[in-house]
């Protein structure tokens, strides 16, 4: 009957722990989840944000009227803005 006892004892220990060990992987992968979400929301706004500022400097290119800053806008959309 000792056996018996102690080795549902040990089982339950054991289920407990793997219990407790998949409650914190869930945990930690719900984080990471949240994690990858927010890298992503925040790299999809910055690029977008960056795409506006190209734009912009295209349209304004085109409307400078001297050749330098022509020139400047030029450099940086073919350097920066792909």
């Amino acid at each position: 009957m000792y056996v018996t006892t102690n080795s549902a004892q040990v089982w339950k220990r054991m289920a407990d722990e793997n219990r407790q060990s998949a409650q914190l992987f869930g945990k930690i992968s719900a984080g990471l989840a949240v994690l990858v979400l927010a890298t992503g929301a925040y790299a999809f706004s910055t690029r977008a944000k960056y795409n506006d500022l190209c734009t912009t400097i295209e349209a304004k290119a085109e409307k400078s009227t001297t050749l330098a800053s022509r020139e400047l806008a030029k450099s940086l959309t073919s350097s920066f803005c792909g």
